[in-house]
């Protein structure tokens, strides 16, 4: 590899960008199977480095979903992608470490998304539902077993937040209130399943948080306390039956001209002046209060 030039390739099931130069290793990773073809990257790239090839759809079904490709003479490492996959599917590494230069500068905020389990809560009675319902498999509960190998309690609530997609659904199942999520998208999905054609459910295939499911009628339905409002399935819907908004984004906060302008392709131009108008008027009574003790 030339010093300062991207090279590309596929390692063990991953999409690999690096770049080495002197005194600096860059690497960009996307691991395809996490990848859900949602389109976020490719919108919000502040320099149209990510292209979503079109997924392969016969008889109603998903049989290859969209994925993201990148483009070696465009990406800059800036890290962009890593803070708004929904999937944490890219992850960028820099002289060996995991770094989001887009944050570490104050460019781009953090996301505010979590997940907290109040072990003390959890009673075996429920099942484990957590664990069974997570529609990634990030949940992991250990528990206490007697001798005859029957579950006496539970230890502890693991989560992966490499697999988390902060659905919400385990708060939802869970008996005891013992789960509280903040997921980092807010809005609205709208699914006309009128014309959706007989047998069709390509978006249930495609839903990562299974959100989406056929109803008694066979036609897709939404429970849309789990929609992570990613847009893989207005991507993928060929009768374009799925209409998608982004209302709101949780994160730290930051002022930036580049995050402003990713914020309206994520969401809307109104959302964007919204939350700019919430700024200014913060930091108005911040300077007010300010002048009021002297």
């Amino acid at each position: 590899m030339k010093p300062g030039v991207v090279s590309k390739r596929l390692v063990d099931g991953k999409l690999v960008l690096e770049r080495k130069m002197l005194g600096l290793h860059q690497v960009l990773a996307l691991t395809s199977e996490l990848c859900v073809g949602c389109g976020i990257c490719t919108i919000t790239c502040p320099e149209e480095a990510a292209k979503l090839s079109p997924a392969t759809i016969k008889d109603g079904r998903l049989i290859k979903k969209a994925s993201t490709d990148l483009d070696t003479q465009k990406c800059t490492f800036c890290g962009g992608c890593t803070v708004l996959c929904p999937m944490n599917a890219i992850q960028i590494e820099i002289n060996g470490k995991p770094a989001v230069r887009v944050v570490e500068t104050n460019v781009y905020p953090a996301l505010i998304k979590e997940i907290d389990v109040d072990v003390k809560k959890c009673n075996i009675t429920c099942d484990l539902v957590c664990q069974s319902s997570c529609p990634t498999k990030a949940i992991e509960v250990e528990v206490e077993r007697a001798g005859n190998g029957k579950i006496r309690g539970v230890q502890d609530v693991n989560v992966n937040k490499k697999l988390c997609n902060y659905c919400e659904r385990c708060e939802y199942v869970c008996p005891q209130n013992a789960i509280h999520v903040t997921k980092p998208f807010y809005g609205f999905l709208e699914l006309n399943a009128s014309v959706c054609p007989e047998g069709c459910q390509v978006c249930v295939d495609a839903c990562p948080s299974k959100a989406i499911s056929l109803n008694e009628s066979k036609k897709p339905s939404v429970t849309k306390e789990f929609c992570i409002y990613c847009g893989a399935c207005q991507e993928v819907c060929p009768e374009k039956a799925i209409s998608l908004s982004r209302t709101q984004v949780l994160h730290t906060d930051i002022s930036s001209g580049a995050w402003i302008t990713a914020l309206e392709k994520l969401t809307s131009r109104p959302q964007m002046v919204k939350e700019l108008s919430s700024k200014a008027r913060k930091r108005l009574h911040e300077t007010t209060q300010g002048i009021g003790r002297f």
